[in-house]
């Protein structure tokens, strides 16, 4: 894991830190970078970090709370705590809690982000996605969204009588042990406090774009350590935080593979309960293998991915094949054998190998043609330095037998799908 984790720093320069606990124990647990670039501060395990998403299972476990306390019912209607909301008869709190709302992700409206800077109240916060149209009918399909755990938040607020971050507080967080987690403000006085930071166009680091808490709010304000998180997930899923029903309804996999504020899907054959947390200066992921009682929390303050080293973590403790970060280099190649491995894929998506201007691009229905350059006669890195590659078994004769997408500890088959 050390070997593995000197290679993100060195090489991808990950700064943040990480924790590996199974049954009980400490596997590892090591920070790197700076906390503070312009005081030389380190990251240390005592750093505090911004969490993003990771933020909305503390949500989902208030809402499931209040339930159990009787002052609300997952099949309430959106319309009971927003009146006026467009279509909230057709709204539940169970759909904003997995998702399959169809309520507009704030996140995805151009006009959020001008404001993002701005401590908007629940109303102007409210009203950016309002009258959006929804993606779909009510219930119907997943799309992530944080407009929904936005609206929980709120709703947890009329349901108990408190402020949001009070009711976190003094029922979830403190319930849960945590010292060193909670609500961030940009006008909070926080020992030990990360800077956010992200990569530039001069290939340097920049201070990262500055967002104002209330907008994240209950889908992404809260700051944690690595420590914290794996306290907070150990007495989750030790039923200290909900009654046993409760945690299970939770931990559900709904549309998508996703229950109440967590994925649950699987790691190769390791079943797998995770979610990561995104925000400006920020990566985080938290997850946890139940069947091996294994343990792990990355969070970066330099926005590498903390899913990618997450997911190497629990690969390495498992005897999976993990690569490590390397940067590859552009080798020449003959042209010619680039026909060989053009046409249509399916991995878990498609994909379609063309070439332009002699080079290899991999393309997709969304998004933008990506060069793929030559590692070798066989492999190939996509050249926007995302640490993903397309390999090729070849037969005696060169020709293509087998593809291969690779991301992190990730080997998917491609799948040829055109003769």
């Amino acid at each position: 894991m050390d070997e593995y984790m000197n290679a993100e720093f060195n090489v991808k320069e990950f700064n943040g830190s990480v924790l590996v606990v199974q049954k009980g124990k400490t596997i590892y647990q090591k920070s790197f970078g700076m906390a503070d670039r312009e005081w030389s501060v380190p990251n240390t395990n005592q750093t505090k970090y911004r969490i993003g998403s990771v933020t909305k299972q503390f949500t989902a476990a208030s809402i499931l709370q209040l339930q159990e306390k009787g002052k609300l019912q997952l099949d309430d209607k959106l319309s009971k705590y927003f009146p006026d909301y467009p279509k909230g008869d057709s709204v539940t709190i169970h759909m904003l809690l997995n998702h399959t709302s169809g309520i507009k992700n704030y996140t995805d409206i151009p006009e959020f982000w001008p404001k993002a800077i701005l401590p908007l109240s629940h109303d102007s916060m409210i009203a950016l996605f309002k009258n959006k149209p929804y993606d779909f009918s009510p219930g119907t399909k997943w799309n992530y969204s944080n407009s929904g755990y936005y609206l929980l938040g709120v709703i947890i607020e009329k349901a108990s009588g408190k402020k949001f971050t009070d009711y976190l507080q003094q029922e979830v967080i403190n319930k849960a042990g945590l010292k060193n987690t909670s609500m961030d403000r940009l006008d909070s006085v926080l020992a030990y406090r990360a800077k956010g930071y992200a990569k530039n166009r001069t290939g340097g680091f920049s201070q990262a774009m500055m967002i104002s808490m209330e907008g994240p709010y209950s889908a992404g304000a809260m700051f944690s350590t690595p420590e914290d998180l794996v306290a907070w997930t150990k007495a989750l899923h030790e039923n200290k935080i909900l009654s046993p029903a409760s945690t299970a309804k939770m931990m559900t996999p709904y549309l998508n593979n996703y229950g109440y504020g967590l994925d649950i899907d699987s790691l190769k054959t390791h079943k797998r309960v995770w979610h990561n947390g995104g925000i400006p200066g920020f990566s985080a992921h938290l997850s946890y293998y139940p069947a091996e009682d294994l343990y792990v929390a990355a969070i970066s303050n330099n926005e590498m991915s903390a899913d990618r080293v997450g997911t190497a973590m629990a690969s390495i403790a498992f005897g999976l094949p993990v690569s490590k970060p390397y940067i590859p280099k552009e080798v020449p190649i003959d042209q010619a054998i680039l026909d060989k491995y053009l046409g249509k894929y399916m991995a878990t998506n498609p994909i379609e190998l063309i070439k332009k201007d002699t080079k290899l691009y991999r393309r997709v229905t969304t998004g933008p043609d990506i060069e793929l350059k030559p590692e070798s006669g066989t492999r190939f890195f996509y050249a926007d330095g995302s640490d993903r590659f397309i390999e090729f078994d070849t037969n005696g004769e060169g020709l293509p037998v087998k593809a291969w997408f690779i991301s992190g500890s990730e080997k998917i088959e491609m799948k040829k799908l055109d003769k």
